[in-house]
């Protein structure tokens, strides 16, 4: 995103944002894993002990905010902002689907634009702001990144062994997945297309095919940086 939408090649405030928000992946990642962990009756490969899963996650998501601002030039305040939002709407979504209250009403399609859709749309924001981008497109630019972090999530779910690591509960309805992932890949198509009367979208359509790719629709899978 950055790269589309800034004339500079100054690279000193992009990296650590990317970093900031990988490692926030690293946390979220953790923390799925960790809630999977402590609800299932069962061992399995994502068991965990709680306490070291707790305290690795805290420090995942307070290095974020450390590296975030560690760049010789410190990025603008909204660059925190955006990522304590996608933190804070992480931790709600976590808080939905695993509470008692709320685990009756889970949705699996919510739970990953919450997780997933919420660190791709971050990355983009991010990216944007960084490149001093602003104005009405900007809503198109995040939601970029919202749609191809999605549908790629969707993807690799379908296509890996469900005991595996992943940003979801491991019970998942496939049909459903499949359907939504196929409509998060044409929302970002329209996001380009509306992007490219304003933007030279030529490294977000190669970073779009690259990310979901016409083979991986319904067959091996393949995650993302939006920011870079």
């Amino acid at each position: 995103m950055y790269d589309s939408l800034s004339d500079r090649q100054d690279y000193g405030a992009v990296l650590p944002a990317a970093a900031a928000i990988e490692l926030l992946r690293g946390y979220v990642r953790l923390r799925s894993r960790l809630f999977v962990t402590l609800t299932d009756n069962h061992a399995h490969s994502l068991t965990m002990d709680p306490t070291s899963a707790l305290l690795a996650g805290d420090y995942l998501y307070t290095a974020a905010f450390s590296l975030l601002g560690s760049a010789p030039d410190s990025p603008p305040g909204d660059c925190f902002e955006t990522l304590t939002t996608v933190l804070e709407t992480v931790t709600e979504a976590f808080a939905r689907t695993y509470t008692s209250a709320g685990s009756a009403d889970h949705d699996q399609v919510m739970f990953l634009d919450e997780t997933a859709g919420s660190l791709g749309e971050g990355a983009a924001a991010l990216g944007a702001t960084l490149a001093d981008f602003d104005g009405p497109d900007r809503s198109h630019c995040e939601r970029l990144g919202r749609d191809l972090s999605t549908a790629r999530q969707f993807h690799q779910i379908l296509n890996t062994d469900p005991n595996e690591a992943m940003i979801v509960p491991p019970t998942v309805n496939e049909s459903r997945l499949h359907l939504h992932a196929e409509q998060r890949r044409n929302d970002a198509t329209q996001a380009i297309d509306t992007l490219s009367e304003t933007v030279d979208v030529t490294r977000l359509r190669v970073f779009a095919e690259t990310t979901v790719t016409k083979q991986d629709q319904w067959s091996p899978a393949t995650d993302d940086n939006a920011l870079d």
